[in-house]
């Protein structure tokens, strides 16, 4: 992995942490580099925006997630023990250190709700 690419990986890892605890709405540029005591624009220059901030911290999170919680499960035989195996990854997934305000997917899911296009009422769902 070059340089450039494990810097990446670092930075995008500490906004996992970082969107745990704020919230994706609370994860920018700004605050990123604050916490990671970088300039703006070298966050700028891997990022562009905060929306491409806030999508590839989500990309990066499923990696990790179907590395640390998915594959392993995948090792258990199939049926009822794969999803208990399954399920019990992805609760201590949620509990890890790495993750202080929990599992980023459920927070995720929680603050998109109420956009516009992401939540109840939204074309093709069916309202409550």
């Amino acid at each position: 992995m070059t340089k450039g690419a494990q810097t990446r990986e670092n930075i995008l890892d500490h906004a996992i942490r970082l969107a745990s605890e704020t919230g994706l709405e609370g994860l920018t540029i700004g605050t990123l580099a604050d916490d990671l005591k970088l300039s703006k624009s070298g966050l700028f220059a891997h990022f562009r925006s905060k929306e491409a901030l806030q999508i590839q911290v989500l990309e990066h999170a499923a990696e990790v997630f179907v590395e640390s919680v998915v594959r392993p499960a995948l090792k258990a035989p199939r049926g009822e023990p794969r999803l208990r195996v399954l399920f019990e990854r992805w609760l201590e997934w949620g509990r890890a250190t790495e993750l202080p305000g929990g599992c980023i997917f459920a927070a995720a899911a929680s603050e998109m709700d109420d956009r516009p296009g992401t939540g109840k009422g939204s074309p093709g769902r069916a309202a409550a």
